[in-house]
């Protein structure tokens, strides 16, 4: 009898233990499908403690470009455990401090494969690649080309700046034309405003 009695009260405990320990009460995962399908951009002048709008004119050694990839979700699928027996009706206690729920997941369609900036000068209407005068950081400081960052870059990565950093080739009246390749070979293209530089 002593043994019957031991034996349940251990099957309790082994019990509460394990369900202590189980993943957590997750949302659903949801699977999107993500197209690009437009690019937004935004001219900055960097010379302030923050940065403002270009509108008309601004310096060549405090000039950057904010690229948004525009992009269109639609959602493919929607998962659900159909029976959670983590708890087996107990309330779990997560002992585990660190209950980490999957994350939502996104395909894309047509990822992108490259980007270029072009600069137009407005007085000979001479186009000029100039995606290497212009650089960005990543979360430790560290100054990055844009071919640097584009290896890095995680999918969702589909924003960020850029800052001029070398500006001897730029005309002082200018238009900028950002590129986005995508890998389907279609290209999103966007212009800023007229920019002269002083």
């Amino acid at each position: 009898m002593n043994k019957k009695v031991i034996i349940i009260f251990l099957i309790y405990f082994i019990q509460s233990i394990a369900t202590s320990c189980c993943s957590c009460d997750c949302d659903p995962i949801k699977t999107f499908e993500r197209t690009y399908n437009d690019l937004e951009l935004m001219a900055w002048d960097t010379s302030g403690f923050q940065n403002t709008e270009v509108l008309n004119t601004a310096y060549k050694n405090a000039f950057g470009l904010t690229i948004s990839v525009l992009f269109e979700l639609n959602q493919i699928s929607y998962s659900k455990p159909i029976w959670n027996i983590s708890s087996f009706g107990f309330t779990s206690a997560y002992a585990m401090s660190d209950c980490d729920c999957p994350m939502d997941e996104y395909i894309n369609l047509d990822p992108m494969a490259s980007i270029k900036i072009n600069v137009v000068n407005l007085e000979t209407q001479e186009i000029t690649d100039v995606t290497d005068n212009f650089s960005t950081y990543n979360y430790h400081g560290e100054q990055l080309t844009i071919s640097e960052l584009f290896e890095i870059r995680e999918d969702w990565h589909d924003g960020f700046q850029v800052d001029m950093s070398e500006y001897d080739n730029i005309p002082d009246r200018s238009l900028f034309m950002v590129i986005i390749s995508l890998e389907s070979g279609a290209e999103i293209v966007k212009q800023t405003q007229e920019i002269t530089f002083e």
